[in-house]
């Protein structure tokens, strides 16, 4: 019989299979570690926290806890492309993390990384050795986060992502209940377009993604978030701010500033006016929400835009926001992550924060497939 922790509780048939899958995990990053055991690298002991491992040993690799912590470092500098911000992130110095990548590098025998006007670019070698080895600290996370959970706690690392047109209006009250719930959690925000979005989410280089228009693809499922109301939003001194309501026809009238073409959102932009028989006068093309917002405060034209992205504006008296009559348009925003994947306790708990505790699944249809594979 296995017990757990909390006053020999036995555990339940499904907690020492996923012990099992853990110590098969362990035995096999032991084993893949032991071969390079022979090999002295003294750096790779400056990238392990000594609280893990005890007294240094400089004369092998020492165990998996310093070949993952290792492998961590070089997945940070692939991803951050900074020095600086890999060091904080590791609790080390960044000659260390230099030193490191050195290290890895000497022992592969190959250039992993090319140092390009500011930017680190992985080589074809470093290609291969980042998918292998960014998967390998996952699974060494998750094994840790599951053990972790077995006595409660909510800890690590949450990578999410959402397109800049998402803004942490709608974001910040979801991510500061998390914050305050689950004070141990690293959680790591980006912003990103949205095909980037999707391939991040299917490569597991981000845990979850927040998407416009979301549609489930061949390797990415998509839960419901919320809904945007759109609105037109123009200069205060604009015609248009006499009305309280606008007819889709009236823009025919002015100039008219959007997302770019290739966009979720500009798409539906597009569908909108058609249904309404608008031919649009688009002057500008943008791919960023803010320099929309910018081009539109200098009375360069209006925009169609999600109406709590200017809400802030609004308060300033730079911009105004008109809702459409008799119809509504409105902007599903979705939450999608990887099909199949397991998540880890904390990413878990933030999408039941973000869902309000009820996440629903958006089903996969041939209608939805043929619109993501045309995305």
């Amino acid at each position: 019989m296995f017990y757990s922790t909390k006053r020999n509780t036995p555990l339940n048939l499904c907690t020492v299979k996923e012990l099992t899958k853990t110590l098969v995990f362990l035995l096999t990053l032991y084993q893949f570690t032991y071969r390079f055991n022979s090999v002295r690298i003294n750096s790779l002991i400056d990238f392990c926290p000594q609280s893990a491992l005890g007294p240094p040993d400089r004369t092998y690799l020492g165990g998996p806890f310093v070949l993952v912590e290792s492998l961590k470092v070089f997945c940070d500098l692939v991803e951050t492309q900074s020095f600086s911000k890999t060091a904080v992130l590791n609790s080390v110095t960044q000659s260390a993390v230099s030193q490191q990548l050195k290290s890895i590098e000497k022992r592969q025998g190959k250039q992993l990384l090319e140092r390009e006007k500011r930017r680190l670019t992985l080589t074809a070698e470093g290609e291969i050795f980042y998918r292998y080895a960014r998967e390998i600290v996952r699974r060494f996370e998750e094994m840790q986060h599951r053990i972790q959970a077995l006595g409660g706690v909510v800890s690590g690392t949450v990578r999410l992502a959402a397109i800049y047109s998402v803004g942490m209006l709608e974001l910040a009250p979801h991510l500061k209940s998390y914050i305050k719930a689950y004070p141990k959690v690293n959680l790591r925000l980006q912003y990103d377009q949205a095909q980037r979005i999707y391939d991040n989410v299917a490569s597991s280089e981000i845990d979850l993604g927040i998407v416009a228009y979301p549609k489930p693809q061949r390797n990415v499922d998509v839960l419901k978030f919320t809904e945007d109301d759109m609105v037109v939003v123009s200069n205060p001194d604009s015609d248009l701010t006499k009305n309280a309501n606008i007819d889709p026809k009236v823009l025919e009238e002015f100039p008219l500033i959007l997302f770019t073409p290739e966009t979720p959102t500009r798409r539906a932009i597009d569908r909108f006016l058609r249904k309404h028989s608008v031919r649009p006068n688009v002057v500008m093309e943008l791919d960023h929400i803010a320099t929309i917002k910018h081009a539109v405060e200098v009375d360069i034209g209006v925009s169609i835009l999600p109406k709590l992205s200017v809400q802030y504006e609004q308060s300033w008296g730079t911009l105004t926001a008109t809702p459409f009559n008799n119809d509504t348009f409105a902007r599903p925003v979705g939450i999608i992550y990887r099909k199949g994947r397991s998540f880890s306790l904390a990413t878990q708990k933030l999408i039941e924060i973000l869902s309000n505790g009820t996440p629903e699944l958006i089903p996969e249809s041939n209608e939805a497939t043929s619109a993501a594979a045309a995305s």
